[in-house]
């Protein structure tokens, strides 16, 4: 009876937790197991070629004539590959896309996944400090939508009024007060 119910559990969890991902399953059973991103840039070389799923938080996009290029602030994965807090950044790295992406759209501290194959590394000066970026050629964009937080509104009493007719009475009858 256990062994039913192990088997009765185990399909829809399979289900549940195979499904949770925005890269497609070709690309992610490509795609080399999880890697410090530290080592990734510091080995670019040996992984020149090799597909990886990065994700961040969008600094700047730049477009040209057929193609467009991301710079993203690079932090870990979570739950689904969605990416977690800007403080645990290992570094920066660079998308190449093919097409025009919006910089509206593709706008500063928007989320990202990126699933693509590393080509190389740049250096670029940012301040008085040169800032290595890992590249990579895309092969699928994530955007996550945008995430609105609505406050609660200072003051809510639903027993405020004392019956549900009190705005329809005074309506009517605007000489009562």
């Amino acid at each position: 009876m256990r062994l039913l119910w192990a088997a009765f559990l185990a399909i829809p969890m399979t289900l549940f937790f195979g499904s949770c991902s925005v890269i497609s399953q070709q690309i992610r059973t490509e795609a080399t197991p999880t890697i410090h991103f530290k080592t990734l840039l510091l080995e670019k070389d040996n992984y020149r070629g090799k597909t990886v799923i990065l994700g961040g938080y969008i600094l700047e996009t730049q477009n040209s004539a057929d193609k467009s290029l991301i710079k993203v602030l690079q932090v870990p994965l979570g739950f689904g590959e969605k990416p977690k807090s800007k403080d645990l950044s290992e570094g920066r790295f660079m998308v190449s896309q093919k097409g025009f992406l919006d910089p509206e759209i593709y706008k500063k501290d928007r989320k990202i996944t990126v699933a693509g194959a590393i080509v190389g590394a740049v250096v670029e000066k940012i301040d008085d400090s040169f800032q290595p970026y890992l590249k990579i050629e895309s092969r699928e964009i994530y955007l996550w939508p945008e995430e609105a937080y609505y406050y609660p509104p200072p003051y809510y009493d639903p027993w405020f009024y004392p019956y549900p007719y009190y705005g329809y009475r005074h309506r009517h009858y605007p000489y009562y007060w």
